[in-house]
């Protein structure tokens, strides 16, 4: 059991600095009415819908290396964006994207606190990356991630700050594919990941 909490707490960290450069406030639903019916409450389509992934290649990369002892450390990388639909309708044309990242946090290997940095969302209207660039999307970062359905996603909900889709929502779910068992014992100086992103 101990190993198995060891890797959850080594997973959170490494997903909250994967996108500790994209996190921000995101805005609450009000409470339902008394007699509305359910549909009147429904959460409302998304405007943007894509799988990410670090490619080939792609890593983010800590300096220095995360540990089971807080600290500063910097952060710095980039993901891809694929298979994106809209489900509302309101960007059918962007396909794929590509997301850069840098920024600092105080974390360890059970959590990330005091996140600053920015990512920059450049859009195709091609698949992986391809056709013509359709704008980009600045994402700022809050000093602490909101709440989620894990620790991990309380890092993926935040706000486009400028640019493509601005004032937007935005949550995901992200998990590492590298193995980050050694986070307590010789510690993370890089991560690689995948999982997906939403944009309201």
């Amino acid at each position: 059991m101990r190993a198995v909490h060891h890797l959850r707490a080594a997973a959170v960290t490494a997903t909250a600095v994967l996108t500790l450069f994209a996190t921000g406030t995101t805005s609450q639903a009000g409470p339902q009415t008394a007699g509305a019916p359910s549909a009147a409450v429904a959460a409302p389509r998304a405007t943007l819908k894509c799988s990410l992934r670090t490619g080939p290649g792609q890593r983010i990369t800590f300096s220095p290396a995360v540990t089971s002892t807080p600290r500063k450390i910097s952060a710095r990388g980039s993901a891809n964006l694929d298979n994106c639909t809209s489900p509302n309708g309101r960007q059918p044309r962007i396909s794929s994207g590509r997301l850069t990242m840098k920024g600092s946090a105080r974390a360890s290997c059970s959590r990330a606190r005091s996140i600053k940095g920015k990512a920059t969302v450049t859009w195709y209207s091609g698949p992986h990356r391809t056709g013509r660039i359709l704008g980009r999307s600045t994402l700022r970062p809050a000093p602490h991630g909101t709440r989620g359905y894990t620790a991990a996603d309380s890092f993926l909900n935040g706000t486009v700050a400028s640019g493509r889709m601005a004032n937007r929502s935005f949550s995901g779910t992200a998990v590492p594919t590298n193995n980050v068992r050694r986070c307590y014992s010789r510690g993370v100086s890089y991560i690689e990941g995948r999982g997906s992103l939403t944009i309201r």
